[in-house]
């Protein structure tokens, strides 16, 4: 995936892992440390400008894996 600058493109395939594997919003908030009303806030648009250690976090909280692939734009 070639990352836009909308986050909620990211969040839609976390969202996707998370019903998949059957994990709950209390799932994710307990391997946070966070409140589930933190992490619905997360998951649902609210928190728009997310830093890569909170993305790393959620990937992690969902058993995922977060990979970054910078590379020059073609022409």
């Amino acid at each position: 995936m070639i990352y836009s600058g909308d986050i909620n493109d990211i969040i839609k395939m976390i969202k996707h892992i998370q019903v998949e594997y059957n994990i709950s919003n209390n799932d994710i908030a307990a391997n946070l440390g966070k409140s589930k009303q933190t992490v619905s806030n997360l998951l649902n648009g609210r928190q728009t400008n997310i830093t890569l250690d909170t993305l790393l976090n959620l990937c992690n909280a969902v058993d995922c894996e977060l990979e970054i692939n910078i590379k020059r734009k073609e022409d």
